[in-house]
């Protein structure tokens, strides 16, 4: 009969049976008694034991290499470099600077400054230190700087010009003498009466920056009014 059977029914023959058998083997109690191992500390791998030993240090005291400092490898006689002087005592040396500009603008706070010594202007934001020197920027108003230093704290008026004397006044800094003002560029011809001074007034007060101020907008428009006739008049001439 199983000679009859073609293969693929053989095949699932043999599974029926397979499984009938493994159903038998589980209803007799195949794999009940299945546990896990009890502990067996015999197996247990032991630690370890770690022991720590104070080692002292290699190098040897600082004193086994006060030669290395005789005696340089770098210099050519093994003898240690001269010290040098130069440059000592250049951070006591007092504020001579002029401040000449300032710029507030939000968080942006800076001077300008222009030092004596070679009449280079440099910017300072406040809390930093004038480029070269000990000075450093702690207060800025519109028309002022404080700066503190190695002398104390210096207080610097902004320059302006008086208008008059062609001379720049210098305050806050006592016994700066006023330094003389740079000479303005070329101008137009019509703006030329603008650096001439204007007149002082009658009597003896001497004229406010404002009165300047009108006398040479005054001039200027006369100026400008006594160009624009001759200008036509020599138009009327070269028309003719």
């Amino acid at each position: 009969m199983i000679s009859a059977l073609r293969p693929r029914g053989a095949v699932l023959a043999a599974l029926a049976l397979w499984a009938v058998c493994l159903f038998v083997l589980a209803v007799a109690g195949l794999g009940g008694r299945v546990a896990p191992r009890p502990d067996d500390t015999a197996l247990v791998p032991s630690m370890p034991e770690v022991r720590l030993t104070v080692v002292g240090s290699r190098l040897g005291p600082a004193t086994d290499y006060l030669e290395v400092g005789d005696r340089p490898l770098l210099t050519a006689d093994r003898r240690p470099a001269p010290m040098s002087d130069a440059g000592a005592g250049e951070g006591d040396k007092p504020l001579e600077v002029t401040l000449t500009s300032v710029l507030i603008s939000g968080d942006v706070k800076l001077a300008i400054v222009q030092v004596k010594d070679d009449g280079k202007s440099r910017r300072v934001h406040l809390g930093e230190l004038i480029e070269g020197t000990a000075w450093r920027l702690v207060e800025l108003e519109p028309r002022s700087a404080v700066f503190d230093g190695p002398q104390g704290r210096t207080e610097l008026a902004l320059r302006v010009f008086d208008g008059g004397s062609g001379m720049v006044p210098v305050s806050g800094n006592p016994g700066a003498a006023p330094v003389a003002a740079a000479a303005p560029p070329e101008a137009d011809p019509e703006d030329k009466v603008a650096a001439e001074p204007a007149p002082p007034p009658k009597g003896d007060a001497e004229p406010t920056q404002e009165q300047q101020v009108e006398a040479i907008r005054r001039r200027i428009e006369a100026r400008r009014a006594q160009i624009r006739a001759e200008n036509a008049r020599r138009n009327d001439q070269q028309v003719e």
